[in-house]
């Protein structure tokens, strides 16, 4: 049975489907979004990805049961794998990915949105990674993203507090970038990823990569490699010449 279903095109859009259970991630489900991940990498006509949820909510967290399965055993020291290879699929993904929260987000749900590079959320949405309460330990990557996303403080009354924040705080604390009403948002996580899906590809593609190299405190050249090529594309001329004729430009990414 599929979990997680896609919808190809320009805007490529990815769906967890398992509404009856708040869409509780297993490590199977993961396994899916990270093949379809892939899928969207290697369509040369993708140009973002929208990451949604089914129902109510975007993502409730791990599946408890699975999660209950694995606890005390040898099988624990492995269980985050598989959110762990769904979470860099989402970071080292070519192109931008956009999330659309509603409801919960929470747990692994909450690192889908944090790993994302725009996230629009409900107002009333919930997100959250109420680990301490549950026993469990994120992963060191995972805690630097957040602390990124809303710094050391807020970072702490997540984690430390667990403390859970509607849309509308998580877009004052950083962690999305923007909150909308709840029946506003399909459009405009679609409008924002149009928006995305918009730009000359091979600088968008660039400049996500080197704002993930900013992060992580690397040099420049595998950036100044991604920012010459593009420069030196037709998308550049085209560029210039639909600013100059004042009409929407027409990007190949070549």
């Amino acid at each position: 049975m599929t979990l997680v279903r896609s919808t190809p095109g320009a805007v490529w859009r990815i769906t967890l489907d398992r509404p009856e259970a708040r869409n509780a991630v297993t490590a199977s489900m993961l396994g899916e979004l990270t093949a379809e991940l892939g899928r969207a990498a290697a369509d040369p006509s993708a140009r973002v990805v929208l990451l949604t949820g089914e129902g109510k909510d975007f993502c409730a967290g791990a599946d408890l049961d699975e999660l209950e399965a694995a606890a005390g055993t040898e099988g624990s020291v492995g269980y985050a794998l598989p959110l762990e290879g769904a979470l860099d699929a989402i970071v080292e993904h070519p192109l931008p990915v956009v999330a659309g929260i509603q409801g919960a987000a929470l747990g692994a749900g909450c690192q889908i949105a944090v790993a994302a590079d725009l996230v629009v959320a409900a107002e009333d949405a919930r997100l959250g990674i109420p680990s301490a309460r549950l026993g469990v330990v994120m992963g060191f990557e995972n805690v630097r993203r957040l602390v990124d996303a809303v710094g050391p403080a807020r970072a702490r009354e997540m984690l430390l507090a667990a403390r859970i924040v509607t849309g509308a705080q998580a877009a004052a604390w950083g962690l999305v970038n923007e909150a909308v009403p709840a029946n506003g948002l399909a459009s405009r996580s679609l409008e924002l990823a149009g928006e995305a899906a918009g730009g000359a590809p091979l600088s968008v593609r660039a400049s996500k990569r080197g704002i993930r190299l900013a992060l992580r405190g690397a040099g420049p050249e595998e950036f100044d490699m991604m920012a010459a090529e593009a420069m030196a594309s037709g998308d550049l001329r085209e560029g210039i010449r639909a600013f100059r004729e004042r009409r929407p430009p027409r990007f190949d990414g070549a």
